[in-house]
């Protein structure tokens, strides 16, 4: 009977323990547990953009054994707010942010993995004389450290806004990275952003350092100003507003920025704040409800791109109730552990969901407070280690007169091989700026004004020709300085693609001593493979810097234009040019200069079964045009290929180029009818 009675007793804390989720299995976590925001700061994630980095709202430095215990790491009292901890690579050490006080300013410290020896690895230590930028100076007396992260050679990267300027928007001081020894030597700066560089990481395949750049340009393109820029947007360039937090990618001496994922076509689908790369590329970061994360984020998702640039898919947050999620880190497993505000009151807790989004779990919710920023404590493989080939430190100050746009002892190289670069076909990025003659670029720098609208000045630095070939090759360029870039055509207009002005809506400045090489002038082009040498450079799909035009179309579809697109993958209406019927169909190219052409390459319809699609065309004719008068004419002979069907030509000088499908047999969208997806057309603009 006593048996019994116990065992009535209990089963009610079975059934509670049983309707309770499953713990997940995990390693011992570090994070911090803070208190949430409030009063004008309401609405604010702490830690999260320049409205929430240095938020002090008081917090604890935890660890979540791997038996679900929890811990202090830290004394009671050592520091007032805590944030973004990082493990090192062989588990033992974590450095964070923290601040001893409500008021004071964050600096950057470092711990044992085992709670021992806690140091500040940096100090308030201004010893600029901030004297050039008049009464602004004293508003750079403070500055905050903040967004530690380990280096493979050992170092230490951060964020930090002790590089006195102004970013364009929001009256926010810029933040830029900085390295250091992890005995608190040897302070660096690797990064020239106009307007902030944040949340560091490390690229685990290739060691580069990877961030999220605050991109934003408040100068606009316009064809009725002399300057050929712009704040008024009434006065600009029609284009869409670029004010968002992007992820991007350094050398550890901050030489060599490319885009790091996303979806270049879109802006909002390249937005990744607190960025986060796997080793196959696939990057993870937070969408904000504003882009910019001014004047607070709004709902956030954590987002993933898969192989790196690709469309974004939405893991956690942004969902139903006003959820929200953040802080995304990769468990030794592959799955994700973030912090997700799952209905919307501003209460973070970590969960752990798989890559694809599924099996999103709770870890653990503590009352009342903000649980963020979580990282596995345990050892992790080192990425490669790069070594850093600059020497020379960036100034100090920022650049205050036109005078050091001239000193030719700071400078760098700028090469792009060729402007009309495209990306390949299907792939994620907007279209290049159409081929054509007389084009001219011109480079614009930033130079920081402290008190001044936006805390900057425009100025001309050099306008100069674009090769024929698209090539771009200035020595002596500003280095270490903010430049933007736009082009032009030889009446001065800007030129468009598109996906809008080839007007650059951010800056990259150069490193000292270093050399720029890329091809295009796109969103993403940094992203673009560079051929070995400026000749190879000069060939490029001409294809979409043609007219399309089509002896039919069916109602519906995309129309000619689809062959010029880059695109072969997708609904046949949205990527083909389909014609009216199968047979005396045909499809023209025509630029408004003559072009030298290597090959042509004519893409067939992918099949579609499930939509009535299984077109095959056997063979295809196509003419060669100049001037109005055919001058060749080749055969592709045999069923053209969805992966591509080539002809190889020696230099042939056109201006048009007709196709015309021979044989046509099946079916496109349920009816008889010729179609091509793609056709790419591997030249380069003539020699006058």
């Amino acid at each position: 009977m006593r048996s019994l009675r116990f065992v009535l007793l209990l089963m009610p804390l079975l059934a509670l323990a049983a309707a309770r989720p499953a713990i997940p299995r995990l390693p011992a976590l570090v994070f911090v547990s803070r208190e949430p925001p409030s009063g004008a700061a309401a609405g604010a994630i702490p830690g999260l953009g320049p409205g929430g980095r240095t938020l002090a709202t008081g917090g604890k430095l935890l660890v979540r054994g791997g038996d679900g215990g929890i811990r202090p790491l830290l004394p009671e009292g050592a520091l007032f707010d805590v944030s973004d901890p990082c493990v090192s690579w062989d588990g033992r050490r974590i450095v964070f942010a923290g601040t001893p006080s409500r008021g004071s300013p964050w600096r950057i410290y470092l711990v044992e993995a085992d709670g021992r020896g806690l140091k500040a690895l940096t100090r308030s230590d201004r010893a600029l004389d901030l004297a050039p930028l008049g009464a602004e100076g004293a508003r750079f007396r403070r500055y905050d450290d903040f967004d530690p992260c380990w280096l493979p050679d050992g170092r230490v990267c951060f964020a930090s806004t002790r590089f006195p300027q102004v970013a364009e928007e929001g009256g926010v001081l810029a933040s830029n990275l900085f390295t250091v020894r992890a005995d608190g030597t040897d302070l660096t700066r690797i990064t020239g952003e106009r307007n902030g560089a944040e949340e560091p990481a490390v690229d685990p395949a290739t060691g580069r350092v990877l961030f999220a750049r605050w991109w934003l340009n408040r100068y606009l393109a316009s064809e009725t100003e002399t300057t050929g820029i712009t704040t008024d947007r009434s006065c600009a360039v029609p284009s869409d507003t670029v004010d968002l937090w992007h992820a991007v990618s350094v050398m550890t001496d901050g030489d060599g920025v490319r885009l790091a994922g996303g979806d270049p076509r879109g802006r909002a689908s390249v937005s990744a704040y607190q960025p986060v790369l796997l080793a196959d590329g696939t990057l993870i970061g937070v969408r904000a409800g504003r882009l910019s994360l001014l004047p607070a984020p709004g709902r956030t998702a954590v987002q993933i791109f898969p192989g790196g640039f690709a469309a974004p898919r939405v893991i956690a947050g942004a969902g139903m109730h006003g959820a929200s999620a953040c802080a995304p880190a990769v468990l030794p497993d592959g799955r994700i552990v973030l912090s997700l505000d799952r209905d919307g009151r501003g209460d973070y807790g970590l969960y752990v969901v798989r890559p694809d989004g599924s099996r999103l779990e709770l870890v653990l919710d503590m009352p009342g407070t903000l649980e963020l920023d979580a990282a596995p404590l345990v050892a992790r493989p080192r990425p490669p280690v790069l070594a850093p080939r600059l020497v020379s430190p960036m100034p100090e100050l920022p650049v205050a007169s036109e005078a050091r746009l001239h000193d030719l002892t700071n400078t760098f190289r700028f090469d792009c091989l060729n402007v009309f670069t495209n990306a390949g076909l299907d792939r994620p990025f907007p279209g290049a700026p159409p081929m054509q003659r007389g084009v001219r670029i011109r480079f614009f720098a930033a130079l920081a004004r402290p008190g001044a609208p936006g805390g900057d000045t425009a100025v001309l630095v050099r306008e100069s020709p674009v090769t024929p070939a698209g090539g771009v090759h200035q020595e002596d360029m500003p280095s270490d300085v903010p430049l933007f870039e736009q082009l032009v055509d030889d009446r001065g207009r800007v030129l468009r693609s598109a996906s809008g002005p080839a007007h650059v809506p951010g800056f990259n400045p150069g490193r000292f001593g270093t050399g720029t090489k890329c091809v295009g002038c796109h969103a993403g082009h940094s992203a673009l493979p560079v051929p070995e040498s400026a000749g190879l450079a000069e060939w490029v799909n001409a294809s979409p810097s043609a007219r399309a035009t089509a002896s039919s179309a069916a109602p519906g579809t995309a129309g000619p234009a689809a062959i010029a697109d880059r695109l072969t993958q997708g609904p046949a209406a949205e990527v083909a040019w389909i014609a009216l019927s199968q047979s005396g169909e045909s499809v023209r190219l025509a630029w408004q200069w003559v072009i030298e052409v290597k090959a042509v390459v004519v893409y067939a319809l992918r099949p579609d079964r499930s939509h009535g699609t299984d077109v095959r065309v056997d063979g295809c004719e196509l003419a060669f045009f100049r001037g109005g008068r055919e001058t060749a004419r080749r055969v592709l002979r045999g069923p053209l290929s969805p992966a591509g069907t080539r002809v190889d030509l020696n230099g042939v000088r056109v201006d048009a180029i007709e196709i015309h499908p021979l044989r046509v047999t099946g079916r496109v969208l349920n009816r008889p009818a010729a179609a091509i997806a793609e056709i790419e057309t591997i030249a380069r603009l003539a020699a006058e």
